[in-house]
């Protein structure tokens, strides 16, 4: 409890319990490399305790609207506040905001928690709270048992973590996140998955950029997909990964497979059916429960069927569909 008195008399905010309102609003963002626009009139908000993906592939400009974001770039035009505070007062900002970028940046010559005092000293906070701080931060992100490690000697995962305790340590209330899973094996990613959401559990707001969908489909309340330095579709993840009206489906069958593939062209509810390895797959548009009348009609024209498999819809089928639309549209 002192040690929270402290902290609150410090300016640091530990509970994290503002009341519901935007933590970001950026408005018409704008970035140019001589006649390349990396960040293109981008607009969009942010609620406070939510985790945001913003994604894309690699030169869609995620990574400059993150630093601009995070201060280290000014934009050629257009503003943001970030709880209240605009953008250009960056002293103020950087008081309350956290920031990882694509390179980590990790001091190796250096003990872990030795690293994480260096940092704590350069946030300028008290001194009787350095010990508070950093072994609270390094159980928030599981490393606690590193504290007397090197931290040459980490793992690719675990200077992640690392990285990512440097930037909790003087309690951000929006964490900016660029690409933070790049690198990491599959355990390390659903770890890192883990923290974050323990990190939104305590109210921290969550800005993170990947190009990694499945790290963000079950992490993040809304997506952000950019193109082309443009901020194409923001949208709830659930609503993207439900806005198909078909379902994919992936059919085995033991022999005929040529003849199984005429049968489901011929059918109305039926499309875009074609071989991918072993399977046939294809698109139903009707509702589920309908799919064990086609399966019998198959079995009744006697095509041995081995299994049949709906495909759970994915954030990739959702940004493979509106940035190809866009594409076309824009030919």
């Amino acid at each position: 409890m002192e040690n929270e008195l402290a902290l609150k008399k410090e300016g640091i905010q530990v509970c994290y319990n503002a009341p519901q309102s935007f933590i970001l609003e950026a408005c018409n963002i704008l970035k140019s490399y001589f006649t390349v626009k990396a960040v293109d009139n981008v607009s969009f908000t942010l609620n406070r305790g939510e985790i945001f993906g913003l994604v894309g592939p690699n030169g869609a400009g995620k990574t400059t609207l993150l630093k601009i974001l995070a201060t280290l770039l000014n934009p050629d035009d257009g503003s943001a506040m970030i709880d209240g505070i605009p953008l250009y007062d960056r002293r103020s900002v950087r008081k309350i905001i956290g920031y990882t970028p694509d390179v980590l940046g990790v001091y190796d010559e250096l003990l872990v928690c030795e690293y994480l005092e260096f940092f704590v000293r350069a946030y300028g906070m008290e001194k009787e709270l350095y010990r508070y701080l950093i072994e609270e931060t390094m159980e928030i992100v599981g490393i606690t048992e590193l504290a007397d490690k090197p931290v040459d000697g980490l793992s690719r995962g675990m200077k992640q973590r690392l990285a990512l305790a440097r930037a909790l340590l003087h309690r951000p209330r929006l964490l900016l996140l660029d690409e933070p899973a790049s690198g990491l094996d599959p355990l390390a990613r659903l770890e890192l998955r883990e923290i974050l959401k323990s990190l939104r559990r305590r109210g921290v707001t969550i800005l993170i950029s990947s190009h990694v969908l499945s790290d963000l489909s079950d992490i993040c309340d809304r997506i952000g997909i950019m193109q082309k330095g443009k901020l194409v579709c923001v949208d709830k993840t659930e609503n993207l990964l439900s806005r198909d009206e078909f379902i994919k489906v992936r059919l085995r069958v033991n022999d005929r497979g040529e003849e199984a593939i005429s049968l489901l062209k011929s059918m109305a509810e039926v499309s875009n059916t074609m071989w991918d390895g072993p399977d046939i797959v294809f698109e139903f548009r009707e509702e589920r429960a309908r799919l064990a009348e086609l399966t019998r009609n198959l079995v009744m024209s006697e095509i041995p069927v081995l299994t049949v498999v709906i495909e759970d819809k994915t954030l990739e089928h959702a940004y493979l569909d509106i940035t190809s639309k866009r594409s076309e549209h824009n030919e």
